[in-house]
């Protein structure tokens, strides 16, 4: 009985040892019975950067002058600029005036022009208008035929004397004098053009009626001189140019003396020069009604004396008028300072 006791007691004392351990194996362990599997999702997001497929368009930038002149005078220079780089410049007409690849502006003759700017396909132009470095005036000495109708030799003057003569004529070449005026004129309007100068002209034909006091009165208008060109006439002997002018005495045109004195000087001594045409200096005249009329400085220009044999060759030969012109157009150019 005791022994049956003892048996039951410790079978009971196993029991509880079993029971404590397995308790303690799920504690250290986490044994649970039952083992639940965890699935662990990680959303991954992909952040794409900003990129550009196509190059940002650049702001478009106009052609436009920086710097621009709308006049400048001939033989004068001018700096145009533009905004952007690599420009190539244009001008119209490069007889009025060109222009260098680095947009310089070289004025040459009186005239209008466009001068253009051009990078890639842009362009701007601008309109230049080109001023002449003075306005010379010319009279082409006579007419075809003469007129002897008479009008006052100055303002106010009592005098009277024919409006146009009828000049005289070549005994070599049989040339009017009216004839070779105008070829000498026409020549020289060229010239100085080229020169930069703009030129007035009283008569541009033989066919015309024009008093010296119209000649006169036209350049007076808009000339800053004027010049008469004549050839004489007189014995076979005669030989040589003359330059004519009112004095300081005359009464009319006193007040211009010293300039077309001046202006006489300066046209007779290159013609001669450049012709080799023997010099009869200066002549003062207060009788010569083209000059009396006048309001400019003037000079009266006899070129040549046609009844001389050897003068009236000179003048009518292709290369005596290129060297008379030649002349007459630096005399007009050291008059006003340019040479």
């Amino acid at each position: 009985m005791k022994r049956m006791t003892t048996l039951m007691i410790g079978a009971t004392f196993m029991a509880m040892a079993v029971a404590l351990t397995g308790n303690m194996k799920g504690k250290v362990f986490g044994a649970e019975t039952q083992t639940t599997s965890v699935k662990t999702t990680v959303e991954t997001t992909t952040v794409t950067p900003e990129t550009t497929t196509k190059k940002e368009k650049k702001k478009e930038v106009p052609l436009v002058f920086k710097k621009k002149y709308k006049t400048i005078t001939a033989g004068k220079s001018k700096k145009f600029k533009v905004n952007l780089k690599g420009v190539k410049w244009t001008s119209s007409n490069k007889k009025i005036a060109g222009v260098s690849k680095k947009g310089v502006v070289k004025a040459k003759r009186y005239g209008k022009v466009w001068l253009s700017a051009k990078v890639g396909k842009k362009v701007v132009k601008a309109k230049v208008k080109v001023l002449p470095k003075k306005v010379i005036g010319i009279d082409a000495g006579h007419q075809r035929q003469g007129n002897n109708g008479l009008e006052a030799i100055g303002p106010g003057a009592s005098t009277k004397k024919p409006k146009v003569s009828g000049g005289t004529a070549g005994v070599f070449t049989k040339k009017p004098e009216f004839v070779l005026t105008l070829e000498i004129a026409t020549k020289l309007k060229k010239k100085l053009i080229n020169q930069g100068y703009k030129v007035v002209m009283t008569r541009t034909s033989h066919d015309v009626n024009i008093t010296n006091i119209q000649r006169a009165q036209k350049l007076n208008k808009k000339c800053n001189i004027a010049i008469r060109l004549h050839a004489d006439g007189g014995p076979a002997s005669a030989q040589g140019a003359s330059a004519l002018y009112a004095p300081a005495s005359n009464p009319y045109v006193g007040k211009l003396a010293p300039k077309s004195k001046r202006l006489s000087e300066c046209v007779l001594n290159a013609y001669c020069e450049a012709t080799g045409i023997r010099s009869r200096g200066l002549s003062a005249r207060n009788d010569l009604s083209g000059t009396n009329w006048s309001t400019i400085p003037v000079t009266l220009l006899e070129m040549g004396f046609m009844t001389n044999a050897s003068d009236d060759r000179y003048m009518s030969s292709a290369e005596g008028q290129k060297k008379m012109v030649d002349g007459i157009a630096k005399g007009i150019e050291k008059y006003f300072g340019y040479q």
